[in-house]
């Protein structure tokens, strides 16, 4: 799913998933924690926080958070060296 579209929401619940407070997700980002208050509290998905917004995604993703916006809207972790994600397999890829 593009980063685009995640919601503050989600970027809340992954870090809730993974037990970090705003200000070490904002350590880890290098954006300030009041910053990470206000993409958390974006309900939409505002083009201004765009950028900031893909990239909390990207450490929270790094750290085994998957962002869902299929049957339903949300966060799952992943345990890092799971293997492939579904969407990752192809032909070229099998054993």
């Amino acid at each position: 799913m593009p980063y685009s579209l995640v919601s503050g929401r989600q970027i809340k619940a992954a870090r809730a998933l993974l037990g970090w407070s705003r200000s070490e997700l904002a350590d880890r980002t290098g954006v300030t924690a009041p910053t990470v208050k206000v993409v958390e509290q974006d309900s939409g998905v505002l083009d201004e926080l765009a950028s900031t917004r893909a990239r909390l995604c990207n450490v929270l993703a790094a750290e085994g958070v998957a962002f869902l916006n299929g049957g339903s809207i949300g966060v799952q972790l992943v345990q890092k060296g799971e293997g492939l994600r579904t969407e990752d397999l192809n032909a070229s890829n099998d054993d």
